[in-house]
């Protein structure tokens, strides 16, 4: 199973981005991992990235530009628009699942925690 090169984690909880990348860490899950606590600032950072992220994950409530605006937004803008994404949200509601893969490069939802299986099933898939 090859590591995956470059990872964008966006979420505003310090806790559970401190134990994501724990554990992306713990199990040579990527390369480099980079975190980020709104879409905004993830947004500027893929802007102005000489080499794009293999994979992001994306939290939907967050301060600033949720994952709702950040999806939106990123659609018209290729190459950014091509990179796989996984939800990674607490919310269960079916409606947000649903809309959430009617986004073309969403590939998957999960609902908080992200344990190892997901991030194995993520790395053995390669999205």
């Amino acid at each position: 199973m090859s590591q995956i090169s470059k990872v964008f984690l966006i979420e505003d909880d310090v806790v559970t981005t401190f134990l994501i990348k724990t554990l992306m860490e713990k199990l040579s899950f990527a390369s480099e991992i980079f975190t980020y606590p709104n879409g905004a600032e993830a947004l500027t950072a893929l802007q102005s990235s000489e080499q794009l992220p293999e994979l992001l994950f994306l939290d939907l409530n967050m301060p600033i530009m949720d994952g709702w605006q950040f999806l939106d937004t990123i659609q018209t803008i290729t190459p950014i628009s091509q990179i796989p994404i996984y939800i990674l949200t607490s919310s269960i509601d079916p409606s947000d699942k649903s809309k959430s893969l009617s986004f073309p490069n969403v590939k998957g939802y999960l609902v908080k925690p992200l344990g190892a299986k997901d991030l194995h099933q993520i790395q053995t898939s390669r999205f």
